[in-house]
This record gives C-alpha cells, structure tokens and sequence, in this order.
C-alpha cells in the first residue's frame, strides 16, 4: 500500500503537474506523429521515364504503347534527343529509352534491333525497365520469325505480324499476384528508433524526480519513517512505469489511429513488447542517475549514453550496414532487440516467438534496475 502511494505522488509531481500532460504525453506524441509523417510513410511513386520514338514504323509505337502500360513508370516524349539526355545526366528522370530510326524494317528482316537506354547508374527500376525491353522484343521476333517461316513475306508478313502483336498488347492471359504482406515498411526501423530515443530521454525526466529527492534530503526522511526501503523503491519505479506507460500508449493510439500509421502488426504484441523496453530504459536511466552526484549534469550523461547505445541498436541506419564487430557489440543494447522484434513480428511472426527477446529485454531491467535501485539510496548530500 505505501509503494502505491508513492507511486501516485510521483504521478502527481509529473503528469498532474501544471503543463505535465502536457510536456509528458501531448508534446511527445505530437513529436512522433511528425517524424512519422516526415520519414515514415511508404510511398509507391512512379519512375518517371522519357522516350524519343525516331521510328516511322509500326512497332516503335507498338514498343512505346507496351511500356506505357506497365504499372511502374510513368513515360513522357521528349522534344530531342539532347534534352533527353540532359535530363538523364541531371536525373531529372530515371531512365530514358531511344527507338532508333528504321527500328521496324530491321526487325522486319528478321535481324534483332537494338533500343537505346540511357541510365545514370544501375538500379532497381531501371534493370526492370531492360528486362521489360528485352523481353518484348524478344517476342516481337519470335513473332516474326514464326510468320517468316510459314512463307509469309512484305505486305502479307507486316499484316500477320500486326494483328498478332494487337491481339498479344490486350493482354488477355494474365498473372494473378497474391501479397501475403510479409515485408515491412523500409522506412518502420527509422520510426521505431526515433521513438525508443525519445522515450528514453522522458524515462530520464522521471528518474530526475527521483533524484530530486535524494538532493533534497526527502528521500533520507522517507526510509527514517516505518516503511520498508523495498516498499520505498517499488514506489518509486512503479510511479516511473506508470508514467512511462501512458506515454507509450498516448504515442501508440495516436500514430496508429489519428496518423493511421501501419505498423504491420496488432496493437497489443505491439505495446507489450515496448513495455519491456520502457523497464531497460528505466534500468539505464536509474543506473546511470545513481552514478551522479549533480543533478544538473543528468542530461549530458544521458546523452552520452543514449545516442551511441541508439546508434548501435539501430534507430538511426540498419544495423547490417555496420562492421561485423559493430553488429557483435550492438547485441548488448536493448534497442537492437526490440527493433528485431517489432520487425519479426511486422513480418509475421507472432509475440510467443519472441520469448527470447522478451527475456533479454527482462534480463536488461532485473540487472540495471537492481544496480539503479541500490545506488539511489540516500547518501552525502549534493553540493550544492
């Protein structure tokens, strides 16, 4: 019963505090609300591609009609052949293709055409868009080459071979594409890490609290009374987790349903496995608060804590774009954990699974808060 109370005084010296809510809960969930609608939304723009068709036959723009029906780019004409080019190297557009001049009777003859593709460098979109130029005019001569060989010849062949190629553009076989959504959003890791950094800088503002006491002599007067010193620290990280927890689910309600943010995973794995993060953070806060003697210099240790261990754990770039021996020394930050599972679980993996990172998230708190919770007994008074 005491540690309940205590635990409601120090709700009452945070959120029920003049601005409390608002400095406590409002202002973080607003602050994650924004770097989500800045990083983390998942966009699905089109390559924008330009093509110059110099070909005055029919299969130039049979080639411009079947790219322009493929999902994924968005194609323009450009007026010249050098300001296509300009555009490329200015990377003003993705890629851009150039049919050449005499392009259908070459094909006509039997002979492969070559399409120019003018790219800056080789990526996802543009090895797509030559595999696509590759592919139809792969069919395009097999379509002539089949006409070719029952004897068909000029005007006879160029007519078979445009009714073929007009029947195969109405695609009427198609593939039927099921997403059984087990990637993530690539931008989901940047989200999450930003919201564990901010997290753990307000877990820092309620140990403070405690600290306070301590510099204050409160906390000497609270273990003289006829209380238990367990009751007295239960108190006061029950107050702290309370704390913790409502700004856990203000920042989760209002990503989730006011910014309709998908995480990819329900809401409570979601929270439980946040929680567990939220007992580390406080494990770390109170463990490095009960190394200060000056309250005041609280924040600068933090920091020097809580952007390398956040750079480690991955909220700031993944961590398989670090060094090897990086990637070894970021297992010993809870931040690393609750990002894998977040992202195991976003993929489908259920929360059961995640026993191990549950437990070492646990094995985090047990550790760091029996250290934190040792050393913030009241000692020699602060200097003042």
């Amino acid at each position: 019963m005491n540690s309940f109370y205590i635990a409601l005084n120090m709700l009452r010296r945070t959120l029920l505090q003049k601005k409390g809510f608002l400095i406590y809960v409002v202002i973080p969930a607003a602050v994650i609300s924004f770097i989500i609608g800045v990083v983390g939304q998942q966009h699905t723009n089109q390559s924008n591609i330009e093509y110059i068709n110099a070909d005055r036959g029919p299969l130039g723009a049979h080639l411009v009609h079947e790219l322009s029906t493929l999902p994924d780019y968005q194609l323009t004409e450009a007026p010249s052949e050098q300001s296509l080019k300009e555009h490329v190297i200015k990377q003003k557009v993705s890629a851009a293709v150039m049919i050449p001049e005499g392009f259908s009777d070459t094909m006509m003859r039997g002979s492969t055409a070559e399409v120019d593709l003018f790219q800056i460098s080789l990526n996802e979109s543009t090895y797509s868009l030559k595999l696509n130029l590759d592919s139809t005019l792969s069919r395009y001569k097999e379509i002539i080459d089949l006409q070719q060989s029952i004897g068909l010849q000029n005007e006879a062949l160029a007519d078979a071979v445009e009714k073929t190629i007009v029947q195969m553009e109405k695609h009427q076989v198609k593939a039927a594409v099921t997403d059984y959504d087990l990637y993530t959003n690539p931008n989901m890791s940047t989200v999450i890490g930003f919201m564990l950094l901010f997290m753990m800088g307000l877990i820092n503002n309620t140990v403070t609290v405690i600290m306070e006491d301590r510099r204050h002599r409160t906390m000497a007067r609270m273990y003289t009374a006829p209380v238990r010193s367990a009751e007295i620290v239960l108190g006061n990280f029950l107050g702290s987790f309370l704390v913790g927890t409502l700004q856990v689910l203000a920042i989760l309600l209002f990503t989730r349903y006011v910014i309709n943010y998908d995480y990819g995973l329900p809401f409570l794995p979601h929270f439980i496995i946040i929680e567990f993060f939220l007992l580390a953070s406080m494990g770390i806060a109170s463990a490095i608060a009960g190394m200060v003697k000056n309250s005041t210099n609280i924040n600068i240790i933090n920091s020097i804590v809580i952007t390398p261990t956040s750079m480690l754990g991955g909220c700031f770039w993944p961590i398989s774009v670090m060094p090897d021996w990086m990637q070894k020394i970021s297992n010993f930050v809870p931040q690393t954990w609750v990002i894998d599972a977040i992202e195991r679980m976003a993929s489908g993996q259920t929360l059961s699974e995640m026993w191990m990172h549950m437990g070492i998230l646990s094995l985090f708190a047990l550790i760091l808060l029996g250290v934190g919770s040792v050393i913030l007994k009241p000692g020699e008074a602060e200097a003042s």
